[in-house]
């Protein structure tokens, strides 16, 4: 068997285990409550395809009380004759393909109806696990350019049970943070394969479609875009000069023809809505602790910190500033830390309701796993004791990951509740 068969099997096989854990993992857990794939934020993120694809945005088509029975994610009567959704339609977009498979599985009796049916469910779970597995193996061949296959492998294996993306792969499949995983490995995969060899004008095009999915998905997610020229150690001349070319007239337009290409859906969406192509329909929420980031809970508390649920991440920073032989690396690592911290903990719920840890820094661990690559494969004296935090981190998180649900029910800093998911009994 070729290298290029093997590649194409052991990704069928991890999309198919992702796949099998995710649809077992929920088919313990009842429909229409806050565990399941297409409740609250979710439904939220979710309606634009049936709005779209079964119902016209009429919402007098929609089975009555769907919304109530979703988590009022989206609101069917607050504007009269409008389907109404605070959130952005990037997740949907990602997902359409999908959505478009599980409508031919649907039970016409099914009592969720059109768009919320079992099978609508079940293609959450598949189109996450579809996601996650191909940003993996994106960043596999990114890896694979700097570091030996071994490292790469065993590098993401720690990335995905040492953090928070192995949960919102398989047991919070419906939230968007697996696909800005896949898009920021999609991005660091395109950057690390045009800089080199300069821009074109099919690869503007492309980058600015990238960029402009990232940034529809989590606008504050538009920090991540220079960071991987940085964590990949390309040469500054070799920016430069990619930037220069980048920037001139016809490719500088195909960029930004693509950034508004795939944003067109949602200024449409929020022109029927609320009545303007742009507009900041989160109301009244927004970053209110700007001068006063939580910070220290955000980092270690048992309600959603950190590192209390990914404590790989505080290895990775610690452990860059002895074995991280680039400069850049150590500055690109704790720079990025430090900024999503910030923004992150400054948002006026900054446990960001019901969450695994802080999920806003799933999607970074595609960055995160470029520094932990360098280090596995490192030298160092202090190698094998950085390898044994990794190991130890992997359990701790993967355990949590298994007997944990959705939501958290204690105070801020409920040690107790903490240490019973730590020791308890798995949920899946």
């Amino acid at each position: 068997m070729s290298g290029h068969h093997k590649r194409i099997l052991f990704f069928l096989l991890t999309f198919g285990v992702f796949t099998f854990i995710s649809l077992n993992w929920h088919s313990h857990r009842p429909k229409f409550n806050f565990q399941s794939e297409i409740w609250g934020d979710r439904a939220g993120y979710h309606v634009f395809l049936p709005a779209a694809l079964e119902y016209r945005f009429d919402p007098d088509r929609f089975q009555e009380g769907v919304d109530r029975r979703t988590g009022n994610g989206f609101l069917l009567d607050s504007i009269p004759g409008k389907v109404v959704t605070k959130y952005t339609c990037g997740e949907a977009l990602l997902r359409a393909p999908f959505y478009l498979v599980g409508m031919l599985f649907r039970n016409k009796d099914d009592p969720g109806g059109a768009g919320f049916t079992t099978a609508d469910h079940a293609m959450v779970d598949v189109a996450a696990a579809f996601y996650c597995t191909l940003g993996l193996w994106l960043l596999y061949g990114v890896l694979c350019q700097r570091y030996q296959a071994r490292a790469a492998g065993w590098s993401l294996l720690a990335i995905l049970m040492g953090t928070n993306l192995l949960f919102y792969t398989v047991g919070d499949s419906g939230m968007t943070h697996v696909y800005s995983f896949f898009l920021f490995a999609l991005w660091t995969h395109r950057i690390d394969r045009t800089v080199p060899v300069g821009p074109t004008n099919s690869s503007a095009l492309t980058l600015g479609a990238i960029a402009g999915l990232i940034f529809l998905l989590r606008p504050t997610n538009i920090v991540f875009l220079p960071m991987p020229f940085i964590f990949l150690g390309i040469p500054k001349e070799t920016i430069r000069g990619f930037l220069l070319r980048l920037i001139q007239p016809l490719r500088l337009a195909l960029l930004l023809g693509g950034g508004l290409l795939v944003w067109l859906p949602q200024l449409a969406y929020w022109d029927y809505a609320f009545g303007s192509p742009i507009v900041w329909s989160y109301g009244s929420e927004g970053f209110s602790n700007l001068l006063t980031p939580q910070l220290v809970p955000f980092w270690f508390a048992p309600y959603n910190g950190l590192f209390t649920y990914a404590p790989l991440l505080l290895v990775i920073l610690v452990a860059s500033l002895f074995l991280a032989k680039a400069p850049g690396m150590r500055v690109a690592t704790w720079g990025t830390f430090i900024v999503v911290s910030y923004i992150c903990s400054a948002w006026f719920a900054w446990t960001f309701g019901c969450s695994f840890g802080s999920r806003n820094f799933v999607e970074y661990s595609a960055l995160f796993v470029v520094p932990l690559a360098a280090m596995l494969r490192s030298d160092h004296k202090y190698r094998m004791i950085v390898r044994g935090l990794v190991l130890m981190s992997c359990l701790c998180t993967t355990k949590l990951t298994l007997s944990s649900s959705n939501c958290w029910f204690g105070s801020t800093w409920d040690w107790t509740m903490y240490w019973d998911l730590l020791a308890g009994p798995l949920k899946i």
